[in-house]
């Protein structure tokens, strides 16, 4: 069974390709779609989501639910500039990029009382379970 099941987007199915392209520009500016890392844990009375997101700021973060799907999304700006006439040199690096995470949700959840926060470089999302329901008995006639 499933808790989470996380849906693949078709630009992000060619990770074997995309391995590559990381490693001849590591070191460059970055630009594009970036994913960050995320953890995933149940315990007894809910579910915890961490993403990791170093550097980013609250406000450039969004957490959404549309029916069971949890969406993180944001994007991440940062500019650079040094200047030193002396040694006669001038460096501007920019680096951008934009992610989306989906995640959907088990049933059993409660939509009403998900809650998000972001500290040190790390969302998480605490998603509380329901209270199981009992089965109802049918009388046969």
């Amino acid at each position: 069974m499933k808790l989470l099941e996380r849906r693949v987007l078709p630009e992000r199915q060619d990770d074997f390709g995309s391995i590559f392209d990381d490693f001849f520009t590591a070191g460059l500016p970055v630009t594009g779609k970036i994913s960050p890392s995320v953890d995933i844990a149940e315990e007894k009375e809910r579910y915890i989501v961490k993403a990791d997101l170093p550097g980013m700021k609250q406000e450039d973060i969004k957490v959404e639910l549309d029916d069971s799907v949890l969406s993180i999304s944001g994007e991440r700006k940062h500019e650079k500039e040094e200047n030193d006439e002396k040694k006669n040199y001038h460096y501007y690096e920019r680096s951008y990029g934009s992610f989306q995470r989906r995640f959907v949700l088990p049933k059993g959840t409660d939509s009403e009382k998900i809650e998000a926060k972001y500290e040190h470089g790390v969302l998480e999302i605490v998603i509380p379970k329901t209270e199981a329901k009992k089965a109802k008995e049918i009388k046969v006639r």
